[in-house]
């Protein structure tokens, strides 16, 4: 089992996040907005500065968080929480203590896991109690 890679997990989740977002309202109109064109755009330099590895994709990140839930609220809960966790910073402010309570046990146990550590099965373990 590959060990747990926090980045590759988050770029997945916002990929997967766009594509969905793509197929409905707002950002499935045909010519896009200007709004939902910059937010695409945000979006798609966020994923190239993930996959670059870039110095400023966790600045980045809180920027495009931001924005999500500032601009695009009825969007923002079909994003993963690990993202948030992930990125960090101010946009904490948009999960409840109790679920960060839960990121900062995982993240812990991650820690502790080592080599084949089962992200999925210690996730659902957390946030099932």
């Amino acid at each position: 089992m590959p060990t747990y890679n926090a980045r590759h997990h988050t770029l997945i989740l916002i990929k997967d996040f766009l594509q969905s977002v793509q197929q409905g309202f707002p950002f499935d109109q045909n010519p896009l907005p200007e709004d939902e064109a910059s937010f695409m755009e945000m979006s798609h330099c966020l994923v190239q500065a993930l996959e670059d590895s870039g110095a400023d994709a966790v600045f980045d990140g809180q920027n495009w968080l931001a924005r999500l839930f500032r601009n695009f609220p009825a969007v923002a809960p079909y994003l993963g929480r690990e993202v948030l966790w992930y990125f960090g910073g101010e946009v904490l402010h948009f999960m409840p203590d109790e679920e960060i309570a839960k990121f900062q046990q995982l993240e812990d146990e991650i820690a502790e896991g080592g080599e084949g550590f089962d992200y999925l099965a210690a996730k659902k373990a957390i946030f099932m109690q």
